[in-house]
C-alpha cells in the first residue's frame, strides 16, 4: 500500500530540511526572483496609477467659552478635521472646482478629496488625488482656492448663528468649551507623491509568494519521490 500520506513517512528533521532546501537553492533563488520581479512589474507598468497631491494649511482658532486652554483646544483638531472635510466636498467647492478644470466628475472628485489632521496640532493637510501628478497639482491648487473661499462663507454663517456672549455666560457655562476656528492660512510647499499601487509593497509580496511556494514545491516533490 502506498504510504505517501502517513505521517511517520512524511516527517522530516530539520537538518534534513536544511539539506534538502540547500540541493534545490537555485531552483528557489530562480523561483523568488521570477514572483518577485512579476509583481513588481504588474503594479510599475500595469496597473493604472494613481498620485496624490497635499498641502497643509494652519487653523488660528478663538475660544468660545472660557477655561479652555491653547493646548487643550488642539486636541479637538479630529473634530475640526472632520468639519474641514464636509466644507472641503461641499456643492460649493466641488461645482466651482469642476467648472474651472472641466471633464471632471464631480462624484469622482469629491471621493478623492481627503483632509486629515496632525495629533496635539492646529495643523492639517488637504490632499487630492488623481490619475497624473500633473491633474493631481492642478486640481489640489483649484481645490484649496475654494476651499478658502467655502470656508470664509461658513464662519460667517457661524458668527450669525451663534448666541450672544450674555447668552453664553447664562445658559452654556456648563458646557465644555469649544473653538471656533476664525481664520486658516495655506503653506506654500506642494506635494505629490504616486500613491498607488505600492510598488516596493507588491514586490516584496511577490518575492516572498515566491520564495515559500519554490520552497513548498522542492519538499513536496522530494516526498513524493521518496515515499512511493
Amino acid at each position: 500500500m502506498n504510504n505517501f500520506y502517513s505521517k511517520a513517512d512524511t516527517t522530516l528533521t530539520l537538518k534534513e530540511l536544511a539539506k534538502l532546501i540547500w540541493k534545490n537553492l537555485l531552483l528557489i533563488i530562480i523561483g523568488t526572483a521570477l514572483f518577485g520581479s512579476l509583481a513588481y512589474v504588474t503594479a510599475n507598468y500595469l496597473l493604472p496609477a494613481r498620485y496624490t497631491a497635499s498641502t497643509d494649511f494652519v487653523a488660528k482658532g478663538k475660544i468660545t467659552q472660557g477655561g479652555f486652554t491653547k493646548r487643550q483646544a488642539r486636541s479637538q483638531n479630529e473634530q475640526a478635521a472632520n468639519g474641514f472635510q464636509n466644507i472641503a466636498i461641499s456643492p460649493g467647492v466641488i461645482d466651482h472646482t469642476t467648472d474651472e478644470i472641466g471633464n471632471l466628475s464631480p462624484t469622482a472628485l469629491r471621493e478623492n478629496i481627503t483632509v486629515c489632521s496632525t495629533p496635539r496640532s492646529n495643523t492639517y493637510t488637504l490632499t487630492v488625488t488623481s490619475s497624473s501628478p500633473k491633474k493631481a497639482k492642478k486640481a489640489l491648487k483649484v481645490v484649496a482656492k475654494n476651499f478658502k473661499k467655502e470656508f470664509k462663507l461658513e464662519y460667517k454663517r457661524g458668527r450669525k448663528a451663534m448666541p450672544t456672549k450674555k447668552k453664553r455666560r447664562k445658559y452654556l457655562k456648563p458646557i465644555l468649551p469649544t473653538v471656533l476656528v476664525k481664520s486658516i492660512k495655506f503653506k506654500d510647499k506642494t506635494s505629490v507623491i504616486k500613491s498607488y499601487p505600492n510598488v516596493k509593497f507588491a514586490a516584496a509580496i511577490g518575492t516572498a509568494t515566491g520564495f515559500l511556494l519554490a520552497t513548498w514545491g522542492s519538499i513536496y516533490w522530494h516526498l513524493r519521490r521518496s515515499y512511493r
